[in-house]
């Protein structure tokens, strides 16, 4: 189901208990369609998920509380969402998926926002509700999401798109061998070509020439990983320099970003590969810079 972004953060406002809109912060596609949402004029976002980081840091019982408060409105578990008798193993917990009641327009989908101390790229964190146990993911680099985060007039905040690029980044120093759990239109395809892809689709969306992201990109990193920030720097754009020398897996990123925030805007792998090349000479090169000891 293609939604317009301003509709489905809207319909996420009304639906979500107001006491609730200062704890959740909607990132991902939907975040980026809503942000770019003149330049995709008259463009749906394909997705029906809404993923929502659980504010602040550490928040699990939060993310409890959200929980419940959704299903003591009447919100539903969609189908892949389930409980599980114990909290382990942590791999066979899934996530929690709810929509409101009769409304399958949209999901949340409950993220929680790291802490400090997360080594991980990918912690999940089990926890229980009513009817079992359940698990929260926290990715590491969504502490950067902590920063710069942007108002709607609906008084739900969505994360910025110069840091989702960053953790991005920063969560693929390498292409990897994952691929997607699930299939984007009878593709399973590599998890770093998907979120490297979103990457250059942010860019494109800048216009191709995101130099503001540079000094928003150097303080986040000096705010939320100080004593890491140095060697991080070093190695944010390793993965999409592999990304960019692999004709497959760039196909692969094309693919994802032509049926996604790209779709029916023509991009070619060509214009991407000149999109990462920027990436890398104007803001990727000058990051690992500018953290190197004087």
């Amino acid at each position: 189901m293609n939604i317009n972004p301003a509709m489905l953060f809207d319909m996420v406002a009304r639906t979500v208990p107001q006491e609730l809109h200062p704890n959740i912060l909607i990132v991902g596609s939907l975040a980026a369609a809503y942000h770019h949402r003149d330049r995709l004029t008259g463009q749906a976002v394909a997705t029906k998920d809404a993923d929502v980081v659980v504010q602040p840091a550490g928040a699990v019982q939060e993310c409890v509380a959200i929980a419940n408060r959704l299903l003591e409105a009447g919100w539903q578990r969609t189908d892949l969402c389930h409980a599980r008798e114990r909290p382990d193993p942590l791999e066979e917990l899934r996530a929690i998926r709810l929509h409101p009641k009769e409304i399958e327009a949209f999901f949340v989908e409950l993220l929680g926002l790291p802490q400090a101390s997360q080594k991980s790229i990918k912690l999940w964190v089990p926890c229980q509700l009513e009817d079992g146990w359940y698990g929260i993911p926290c990715f590491k680099f969504m502490a950067l999401l902590g920063s710069d985060r942007h108002d709607t007039d609906v008084g739900i905040q969505y994360a910025s798109p110069p840091l989702m690029a960053l953790a991005n980044l920063l969560s693929h120093p390498d292409l990897g061998t994952e691929r997607m759990s699930g299939e984007i239109e009878g593709r399973k395809l590599l998890r770093s070509a998907k979120d490297l892809g979103r990457v250059l689709s942010l860019a494109w969306l800048e216009g191709g020439d995101p130099a503001d992201w540079l000094p928003i990109w150097e303080q986040a990193l000096q705010t939320h990983f100080g004593g890491e920030a140095r060697a991080l720097a070093a190695s944010a754009g390793n993965g999409l320099q592999q990304l960019l020398a692999n004709s497959v897996v760039l196909e692969e990123a094309h693919f994802t970003t032509s049926v996604g925030l790209l779709r029916g805007h023509n991009v070619t792998v060509d214009q991407l590969r000149i999109i990462g090349d920027r990436l890398v000479l104007d803001l990727v090169h000058p990051l690992a810079e500018r953290f190197k000891p004087v």
